[in-house]
C-alpha cells in the first residue's frame, strides 16, 4: 500500500475514532446532566452549545470512514437490476459527482471558515468561541470524501451492495 494511500487511511480511521468518542462523551453527559438535574437540581454549564457543536463535527469526521467502509444508505433499487456494462459507467459518474460536490464543500466551508478567522467573528451562545472552529470538520470532510470518491472510482467503480456493511 502506498505512503499516501496508508496515510490517508490512518487519518480517516483516526476521525472516526474522534467522532466515536465524541458521541462517548455526549452520551455520558446527558446521563451525568440528568442525575446532576435530578439529585441536585443543577446542571452542565453550556452542555446544549456542546452537544450541537459536537453532533455537527461527528456527522463531517465520520462521513469519510463510512463511505470507505461503504456503509452509508444507498437507493440502489433501479441500479441493482441494470447489467454490468451500464452499472460500471453510471456509478463512475456518481463518483465523479460525489467528488466534484465533496470539493465544492470542502471549497466553501474553507472560505467560510478564512471570512470567519479574518472577521475574528465569535458564536455567542452559553459558550463562546471562535466561529471558524465550527467550519474546520466540514473543510476536511470535504476534502476527504472528495479523496474517497475518486479512489473508489479508481479502485472499484463496480460496487457490490450485497458484500457492503460493517
Amino acid at each position: 500500500m502506498p505512503v499516501f494511500e496508508k496515510a490517508y487511511c490512518g487519518l480517516v480511521t483516526a476521525l472516526a475514532i474522534l467522532a466515536g468518542a465524541v458521541l462517548a462523551a455526549i452520551t455520558t453527559a446527558l446521563v451525568v446532566n440528568v442525575v446532576l438535574v435530578s439529585v441536585f437540581t443543577t446542571n452542565i454549564f453550556g452542555m446544549a452549545d456542546g452537544i450541537e457543536v459536537g453532533l455537527m463535527s461527528v456527522t463531517f469526521l465520520a462521513a469519510p470512514w463510512v463511505l470507505q467502509k461503504n456503509a452509508h444508505v444507498a437507493v440502489d433499487i433501479v441500479t441493482a437490476n441494470l447489467t454490468p456494462r451500464i452499472q460500471r459507467p453510471l456509478n463512475i459518474f456518481a463518483m465523479g459527482l460525489g467528488a466534484l460536490m465533496s470539493g465544492i464543500l470542502a471549497w466553501s466551508s474553507f472560505q467560510a471558515l478564512l471570512i470567519a478567522l479574518n472577521r475574528g467573528s465569535m458564536i455567542q451562545g452559553i459558550l463562546v468561541f471562535p466561529e471558524w472552529m465550527v467550519m474546520v470538520p466540514a473543510s476536511l470532510a470535504g476534502v476527504l470524501l472528495a479523496i474517497e470518491f475518486i479512489r473508489q472510482a479508481i479502485h472499484n467503480p463496480t460496487l457490490d451492495r450485497l458484500q457492503t456493511g460493517l
